[in-house]
């Protein structure tokens, strides 16, 4: 069975490491990136076209759109970026919110109800090449001694509705080291990936994502509000 694709994005962020062989120094070149090397087969890109930004339209045009766009996919990439967040406007007032909320809705049209998609959070490098503004490696020693590497997801850093939908399992496997609390396993329905991983091996990362979407949907708290 097929797999459609929607791409949640900030358009114009060019906080982002140039993309060899990529011109417009933005976000955007990611997403064509995508079209270019990773779509094929079953699988079939949702994103915006170039001449799309969804920005130059009005709220309920751009609603309608978002709607129409998100209502047969299947999984929705959402790509975190140093600037993807507006800090001086309303959260409800940016886009992102609104594909992801749209994403998670199930919604019934015709006699056919659309559930939510698989949610996968691509991590795109910043202007440093680093991934460290949300997703940072750090050390801990337990109190026997062992030392453990943790990924380190920073949440805060992002939307709300992303945020509500990372760590949202209902009983996760967690432990506590150095007072900090970690989590094993799918705790989150939103999976987080870097890019490079991401690219490495997309197949894997679309399969998580639909077993979580078709099998395991129950085991999390799903926030679907903007």
């Amino acid at each position: 069975m097929g797999r459609k694709v929607f791409v949640s994005y900030k358009y114009k962020d060019n906080r982002v490491a140039p993309l060899n062989g990529y011109h417009k120094h933005t976000v955007r070149d990611y997403v064509d990136y995508l079209q270019d090397h990773k779509y094929s087969g079953d699988d079939y890109n949702k994103a915006e076209n170039d001449n799309e930004n969804l920005s130059d339209f009005k709220k309920d045009t751009i609603k309608s759109k978002l709607r129409d766009k998100i209502w047969d996919s299947s999984i929705t990439l959402v790509l975190i970026s140093p600037g993807m967040r507006v800090e001086w406007q309303k959260e409800e007032d940016q886009w992102m919110p609104w594909e992801v909320a749209y994403s998670l809705r199930t919604e019934t049209r015709h006699h056919t109800r659309s559930l939510p998609n698989g949610m996968i959070a691509v991590v795109l490098p910043d202007l440093f090449e680093s991934y460290d503004y949300f997703d940072s490696q750090e050390t801990l020693i337990d109190d026997q001694g062992n030392v453990h590497e943790i990924e380190s997801i920073k949440t805060g850093n992002t939307f709300k509705i992303i945020r509500e939908n990372m760590f949202n399992q209902k009983d996760p496997v967690t432990d506590t080291i150095q007072g900090q609390t970690i989590y094993y396993g799918e705790s989150s329905y939103i999976i987080t990936v870097r890019w490079a991983d991401f690219i490495d091996d997309v197949d894997t990362y679309f399969d998580r994502a639909m077993n979580l979407k078709e099998n395991r949907i129950d085991e999390y708290e799903l926030q679907k509000q903007p």
